[in-house]
C-alpha cells in the first residue's frame, strides 16, 4: 500500500485529488492534511511514500512547507499544485527537489502518468540499491570462504539483520544461504582437487570445513564421488 499525503487547504479541491488518486490505483492510500503545519504533524509520525501539496496556502505555504520536509527526509518525492500565475513561484521550488509539479485543474491522466513514474522510479531505485546491498554479501562470502561464516557474521559486517540477508538469497538467487555457502565451498573445493597437489585435509581447511571427515562425507554425498576418486577424473 502506498500512502500519498495531500496538502490543500481547499477542500474541495483535497477531496476531489483523493478520489482521482483512490481511482488511479486501489494501492494508493490518501492521507488528507488542510495546511502546512497539519501536513508536517503527519510527516513527523511517518514519512508518506508521495507528497502532493498546493504552493500558495495560508499560514505555511508550499514552500515553508516543502523546506521542513526537507529537513525530515530528502528522498520523499514531492509533487507540487500551482496556478497559471504561480509558475515562476512553482519553480523556485525545484531548489527544494521537487519531484515535478502539476497545474490546476489537475488533469486525471497526467496526475496518473506522473505518480506511475515516480512509483516506477523508486521501485527501479530500491532494486538497484538492493542489487548492490547483495552483490558486496557475495563479495564478503567469497573473500572469507575459507573462515567460518555465518548469517551473524555477514550482518555484523554489512550493519543487517541476519532474518534480511537470509531472505536476500532466497529472493536473489532462489537459494538458502547454507545452500549457496555448500556450493561455493564445494567450487573451492574442486578447483584446489583438480589444480593444486594439496592434501585432501589441507583442501578440507581452505575451503572452510574444520573437519576433513565432514567434508570428504559432504563431498561425496553432493558430487558422488570421493575427492582422491574427484582428483583422479580430473
Amino acid at each position: 500500500m502506498k500512502n500519498v499525503l495531500v496538502v490543500e487547504d481547499e477542500l474541495i479541491i483535497r477531496q476531489g485529488l483523493k478520489v482521482l488518486l483512490e481511482a488511479i490505483s486501489r494501492d494508493i492510500r490518501v492521507w488528507e492534511a488542510k495546511s502546512g503545519e497539519e501536513g508536517m504533524m503527519r510527516v513527523r509520525q511517518q514519512i508518506p511514500h508521495l507528497i502532493i501539496t498546493d504552493i500558495r496556502m495560508g499560514g505555511m505555504d508550499g514552500l515553508a512547507f516543502i523546506s521542513k520536509v526537507r529537513q525530515v527526509s530528502q528522498d520523499v518525492p514531492v509533487i507540487i499544485l500551482s496556478g497559471h500565475s504561480d509558475f515562476e513561484y512553482a519553480r523556485s521550488a525545484l531548489k527544494y527537489g521537487v519531484t515535478d509539479y502539476l497545474l490546476k485543474p489537475v488533469n486525471r491522466v497526467e496526475l496518473s502518468n506522473v505518480i506511475t513514474n515516480i512509483f516506477k522510479d523508486k521501485e527501479e531505485e530500491s532494486y538497484t540499491d538492493v542489487s548492490g546491498q547483495f552483490q558486496k554479501i557475495l563479495h564478503y562470502v567469497h573473500d572469507h570462504i575459507g573462515q567460518e561464516v555465518t548469517l551473524k557474521h555477514i550482518a555484523d559486517h554489512m550493519f543487517l539483520h541476519p532474518q534480511y540477508i537470509g531472505q536476500l538469497f532466497k529472493s536473489e538467487l532462489n537459494q538458502t544461504f547454507t545452500d549457496y555457502l555448500t556450493d561455493e565451498r564445494l567450487k573451492r573445493a574442486k578447483n584446489l582437487l583438480k589444480n593444486t597437489n594439496l592434501k585432501v585435509y589441507e583442501v578440507a581447511q581452505l575451503s572452510g570445513y574444520k573437519s576433513p571427515k565432514h567434508f570428504m562425507s559432504l563431498f561425496k554425498q553432493e558430487v558422488g564421488l570421493t575427492p582422491k576418486e574427484y582428483r583422479k577424473l580430473s
